[in-house]
């Protein structure tokens, strides 16, 4: 194992900041769906770590994945048992490039019989 790269930690409540103003989430909107207080919710945005139940649960309550937008920070390189999203579309782009070359296989075999 090598040592650890030097990357800065995100700030946390920085990123749930910046989300609510692009998407105008109103903290007390906010705080009703989770059944808790405004100041709980602005105490976080304060925040440069959150527990990882308190991100799931403001993950569930807006419905997006501030999980993934955390490990969307981390290199590139680094692995995850997590399943691949794009394999279905992998696997249908792959029947369709076997599609076209069979289809285009079978256009310059018309194209020969025409020119006869």
């Amino acid at each position: 194992m090598t040592a650890l790269p030097k990357l800065p930690m995100p700030h946390v409540g920085l990123l749930l900041k910046t989300y609510f103003k692009n998407e105008r989430i109103y903290k007390a909107a906010l705080a009703r769906v989770m059944d808790t207080h405004k100041s709980g919710i602005q105490r976080y945005l304060s925040r440069p770590s959150l527990q990882v139940a308190i991100l799931w649960e403001l993950s569930l309550a807006l419905k997006h994945n501030f999980l993934m937008d955390l490990a969307a920070q981390l290199p590139p390189g680094f692995s995850t048992d997590a399943p691949d999203p794009t394999l279905p579309l992998q696997e249908r782009i792959a029947a369709l490039e076997e599609e076209n070359r069979l289809l285009n296989a079978k256009v310059e075999t018309l194209m020969a019989v025409v020119r006869k």
